[in-house]
């Protein structure tokens, strides 16, 4: 058996026989042989990584998108180096050098904060890229679009549907695009329900962030439901109504965004807009395959949507409540 045969195997480059590849295969078991992958790589001038840049390790949001993404690079002979920025844009610059040196095809780029530098980096070095509500589709360069609107809309209505005229809103740190596309959507549907002038703080998406800012809210004539920009937020806002000594949903209705799994274990469990993470996971490995694969390395635009799931946290305000405002 030749060193080529093995070759072959090995790396998938030749079709061989069944017989063949069996024999070879038995040999790799007996002799416990583990492929140096660094010198694989380096001869064929491309990583089999692909790198994961992601905002927050510690945030919830983010598990299921990386196992998805991870299971399906696995799927396809490759896997994923995942880095977290913080959400500090000079940590994500840092992170694109460091994947563009192990020589990775393909980035995506699941950040909320990015600097357009690294876009630049990632073309030059002709590393195929996929954002999430960051990028400008070009050559190389993929964009997944969330349905906040519809989301946020469905929430409102909602709400509207059970009789709450005033809705508070605590969101996070406008300067972050995403963010500022949620608060704005909270605003035009409040409009066009035609809901009262309704309350908005900023926080910064998470527990803490979210207790702080409802303080905020309890500070003058609270509202009879606050929706969230998180599900962090929201149970921030859940604890600190508590300590308020208000019952939810009775004194006030919470709404949450995302339905995390610790959305569901809340108490009462959360009303919140589901956004189908292990989707949005599997979508950025697809387009990073495709862009790869296609010697024009075509961008293209993903469409996530969302949806509304109807917990505990939310019911009719109260008769006193209403003729209290």
């Amino acid at each position: 058996m030749s060193i080529a045969t093995v070759s072959h195997v090995l790396n998938g480059t030749r079709s061989t026989r069944p017989q063949t590849r069996e024999r070879v295969l038995d040999a790799i078991r007996q002799l416990g042989y583990s492929q140096n992958l660094a010198a694989r790589n380096l001869a064929r001038g491309r990583s089999s990584l692909l790198g994961l840049i992601i905002s927050d390790i510690r945030n919830p949001f983010f598990p299921e998108i990386t196992s998805s993404f991870q299971d399906h690079a696995l799927e396809h002979e490759m896997d994923a180096v995942v880095l977290n920025t913080n959400y500090d844009a000079e940590r994500a610059l840092n992170s694109v050098r460091r994947l563009i040196g192990l020589q990775v095809p393909g980035v995506a780029i699941l950040t909320s904060q990015f600097d357009p530098a690294a876009v630049d980096m990632l073309t030059r070095a002709n590393v195929a890229s996929v954002f999430l509500d960051l990028g400008k589709v070009d050559r190389s360069i993929s964009n997944i679009s969330i349905d906040y609107e519809q989301g946020i809309l469905s929430a409102l209505r909602h709400l509207s549907a059970l009789g709450h005229r005033c809705v508070g809103y605590v969101g996070g740190p406008v300067h972050l695009p995403s963010v500022a596309r949620r608060k704005e959507a909270f605003a035009q549907s409040a409009r066009q329900l035609g809901l009262e002038d309704c309350p908005m703080v900023d926080g910064d998406l998470t527990v803490i962030g979210g207790y702080a800012a409802c303080s905020a809210l309890l500070a003058h004539q609270p509202p009879t439901a606050i929706m969230a920009g998180n599900d962090l937020t929201a149970i921030g806002v859940m604890h600190r109504l508590w300590d308020a000594g208000l019952q939810i949903p009775r004194d006030v209705s919470v709404v949450g965004f995302d339905d995390i799994l610790f959305a569901e274990y809340t108490q009462p469990a959360l009303t919140t807009v589901a956004l189908p993470r292990k989707e949005i996971g599997i979508l950025a490995f697809q387009a990073l395959w495709a862009m790869i694969h296609d010697p024009e390395q075509r961008g293209r635009e993903y469409h996530v949507g969302t949806h509304l799931v109807e917990r505990r946290s939310t019911m009719p305000p109260s008769p006193a409540r209403v003729k209290a405002r």
